[in-house]
C-alpha cells in the first residue's frame, strides 16, 4: 500500500508524522510521492484555532475527490477534540484519536484487511530510529507529549492529555541515529518540553546536556519553552556552538491583566526580566513568541499595554493569533467578548509591529557570519536557516542539501537575508547513512505533503 501524509500544525505533529511513516515502511508499505498516487491518506490534524480546524476538515475531504479507491485516516488534535464531526466528514474512512496514534498502523490493518502487506520489513528496519529520506534538513524529535497547564484559551490539554516524557536514553539513541543518517539539525519538540521529566528523574537540562555530550548531532534546536519553567542552568549549555541561538518563549499577551484572565502563571515584568537575562547570556540570540489578540475582556488599555510590550521586546519573530473560542475551554464561556471588527483592527496593528521587529532583527545580521543549514533550492540558489532562526538565501551551483556552511550576510532579502558563501565553500555535512536507504523511502517529497 502506498501511503501519503499531510501534516497540519506544530513541529510535534511533524515529528509524529515522521514516526508514523517509519512504522508504515517497517510494516511493509511504501511512501507515495503525491496524493494522486496514494492508496492511503493519513492526515495529522490540528485544532489550536478555528482556522486550523477548518483546514483540517478541508484536507481530510480532499482525498475522496481524487479517486474513489483512496482511503483517508484522520488523526491528531482535531480528530481527538471532535471525533463525531471528524467521522462524519465526506471521504474519511477511519478516525484515530491521539491516545491511539502509536497503534495507527495496526488500526489501519484491522479496518482495511486487504491493505495488510503479505510480508513485513519490521525485522529489517528498526522503529523509530531509522532516518527518513524526505530531504528536509531539520529532523524533529518528540521528547514528551501532553500538558499539565490549564490556560483558559487552550484546548491542547484536552486533546493531548497530561505530560508524559520519553526516557532520556531512548531520545539520545534516536538523535544519534538521525545524526548518523545525515541530518545537520535535530529539533527537540513536544507540547511542553519545559516539563520534561522521565521516569529516572531527568529534566530538560539533563536531556539537552546528554544530547550535546553523547551524540554527534551537528546542530540542536529547542522548540517552545514555557517562560515560567525556564531552567537557568540551560544557559550554560549555550557555550556549545551546536546549540542554536534561538528560544521560543510563548508570551500570549504583554498585558499583565490579560495574562491573569488567561490563567498564565507570570506577568509582563517577569517575562521581560527573563528575556533580558537570556540576551545577556547568549549574544545574537533570536527570541520568538506567540501573541493572542482580542481575548475576552481585553480593553483598549490592555491592548495598548500588550502592543507597547511587544514593541519593546524587539522579538526576532512574533506569531500573531486572533482569538477564537475553542469549545471545552474556560475562555469559551467568558463574558465581554471583543467585537470582531475590533479584533481585526488590533490584529493589523500588532502584525505591523511584529513585521518591523522582525525586519530590525534581520537588519542587525548584516555583516555577520552565520552558520546555515541548507534546505532547498530557490531559483538559482539555496534557502536555509541560520542557527538564530534567520532565513538565508545564497547563490550556489552545487548541491547544498543537508549541509552546514558559514555565510556572510550581505543584504536584506524578501523573507530573510541574502548571503555569500566562501569560494569554494567549506561545507560540512552530517555523516552519510550507515546503510542504504530502503527503496520504499526514495523519491519522496521533502515535507510529506504539508
Amino acid at each position: 500500500m502506498r501511503v501519503f501524509f499531510t501534516n497540519l500544525g506544530c513541529k510535534l505533529n511533524q515529528a509524529e508524522v515522521d514516526d508514523l511513516a517509519r512504522r508504515f515502511v517497517a510494516a511493509g508499505h511504501r511512501l507515495a510521492p503525491d496524493l494522486a498516487s496514494a492508496d492511503l491518506h493519513v492526515v495529522n490534524s490540528c485544532t489550536v484555532t478555528h482556522l486550523a480546524a477548518r483546514d483540517s476538515r478541508k484536507v481530510a475531504r480532499r482525498g475522496g475527490r481524487l479517486h474513489p479507491g483512496l482511503r483517508t485516516v484522520l488523526t491528531g488534535c482535531y480528530a481527538t477534540a471532535s471525533p463525531q464531526e471528524a467521522a462524519a466528514l465526506a471521504g474519511v474512512d477511519l478516525v484515530v484519536p491521539n491516545r491511539d496514534k502509536d497503534e495507527l498502523v495496526e488500526r489501519v490493518h484491522r479496518a482495511f484487511p486487504e491493505a495488510r502487506p503479505e510480508t513485513a520489513a519490521g525485522d529489517e528496519l528498526p522503529v523509530p530510529y531509522v532516518p527518513l529520506a524526505f530531504g528536509h534538513a531539520r529532523a524533529p524529535v518528540k521528547v514528551e507529549d501532553g500538558c499539565n497547564m490549564r490556560c483558559a484559551f487552550c484546548i491542547i490539554p484536552a486533546t493531548r492529555g497530561r505530560c508524559r516524557s520519553r526516557p532520556l536514553e531512548q531520545v539520545v539513541a534516536e538523535v544519534e541515529a538521525l545524526a548518523r543518517g545525515g541530518y545537520p539539525e535535530v529539533v527537540v519538540t513536544g507540547v511542553q518540553i519545559s516539563d520534561y521529566r522521565d521516569d529516572a528523574g531527568h529534566r530538560l537540562y539533563d536531556l539537552v546536556k546528554a544530547l550535546l555530550e553523547r551524540t554527534a548531532v551537528p546542530r540542536l534546536r529547542l522548540t517552545s519553552i514555557a517562560p515560567w519553567r525556564f531552567d537557568p542552568r540551560l544557559l550554560e549549555l549555550w557555550q556549545d556552538p551546536r546549540l542554536c541561538r534561538h528560544l521560543h518563549l510563548s508570551l500570549q499577551s504583554g498585558s499583565t491583566a490579560t495574562l491573569r484572565r488567561m490563567r498564565r502563571p507570570y506577568d509582563a515584568p517577569r517575562y521581560a526580566a527573563l528575556v533580558e537575562r537570556i540576551r545577556r547570556s547568549i549574544p545574537g540570540v533570536a527570541i520568538t513568541t506567540d501573541v493572542i489578540v482580542g481575548f475576552p475582556g481585553e480593553s483598549e488599555e490592555d491592548f495598548a499595554d500588550s502592543l507597547a510590550f511587544v514593541e519593546r521586546m524587539a522579538f526576532a519573530r512574533c506569531h500573531v493569533f486572533t482569538y477564537s473560542p475553542r469549545p471545552g475551554t474556560a475562555a469559551a464561556d467568558f463574558p465581554d467578548p471583543v467585537p470582531q471588527a475590533v479584533k481585526k483592527a488590533r490584529t493589523r496593528a500588532l502584525l505591523e509591529v511584529a513585521r518591523r521587529s522582525e525586519r530590525a532583527f534581520r537588519r542587525a545580521q548584516l555583516g555577520a557570519r552565520l552558520t546555515v543549514a541548507w534546505e532547498e533550492r530557490k531559483g538559482g540558489g539555496w534557502s536555509g536557516l541560520s542557527d538564530n532562526y534567520v532565513r538565508v538565501f545564497a547563490a550556489a551551483d552545487g548541491d547544498l542539501s543537508r549541509r552546514l556552511s558559514e555565510v556572510e550576510v550581505l543584504a536584506l532579502h524578501p523573507g530573510g537575508v541574502a548571503g555569500r558563501l566562501p569560494s569554494p565553500p567549506p561545507l560540512a555535512a552530517a555523516a552519510p547513512p550507515s546503510r542504504p536507504l530502503p527503496e520504499a523511502w526514495r523519491n519522496v517529497p521533502p515535507r510529506l505533503g504539508g
